[in-house]
């Protein structure tokens, strides 16, 4: 959490998995781990106005994010400096998967995910106009996108632990998992299937 002094600093910096449960059991439907992912960010940009729920959940988010702006959560993330644009939840907040776990990017890795996944897109595009399948160019700016998931994912200053040292800047104790929590509707396997963020917990990581 920050003080109001602070509240243009939006270099936030983390990486923490994800598991998704619903219902009580988890899931590795990656559908349901996206879906999860997605409204978690919404709330996470804020605003969350009155809802006591949305509100429980930035409260718990701060407590382990040090430099998550907890202002910003309750009252909402401003728009892009110089802009009348209002920045996207995942601006702030991307969620990727490797084929065993998901992971949470916040501030500047998010950005650096964002910038590196938007340079793949330019390239495909390049790739359609002129009607080939591949380049150079797009096989190097996957290159770069797999190397900014790498080096993000190795890093261990990077993950959120346990407890946060405001005088030493030091984040202690052991890795955590974030673990989002939701309902649902009863209705599986049907198509009116719905779920519904409920809470978020964090427990150390693989237990």
């Amino acid at each position: 959490m920050r003080c109001a002094a602070n509240q243009n600093n939006l270099s936030f910096t983390s990486v923490v998995p994800v598991r998704v449960y619903i219902d009580g059991m988890e899931t590795f439907n990656q559908k349901n781990i996206r879906s999860a992912c997605r409204q978690l960010s919404t709330v996470l940009a804020g605003p969350v106005k009155d809802d006591a729920k949305k509100i429980n959940i930035v409260k718990t988010f701060a407590q382990h994010d040090p430099d998550y702006i907890l202002h910003f959560g309750l009252n909402g993330y401003p728009k892009i400096k110089n802009s009348t644009k209002k920045m996207q939840p995942s601006d702030y907040f991307r969620f990727i998967a490797d084929d065993l776990r998901s992971y949470l990017f916040t501030g500047e890795q998010a950005k650096k995910l964002r910038e590196a996944g938007k340079a793949v897109g330019l390239e495909q595009q390049t790739c359609k106009a002129r009607k080939i399948q591949d380049s150079f160019d797009l096989h190097a700016a996957k290159k770069r996108y797999g190397f900014t998931i790498e080096n993000s994912l190795r890093s261990a200053k990077l993950r959120l632990r346990e407890t946060y040292d405001a005088i030493t800047k030091q984040r202690t104790g052991k890795p955590v998992d974030l673990n989002i929590h939701l309902t649902s509707n009863g209705k599986y396997g049907q198509s009116s299937f719905k779920m519904f963020l409920d809470k978020i917990s964090f427990t150390p990581a693989g237990t």
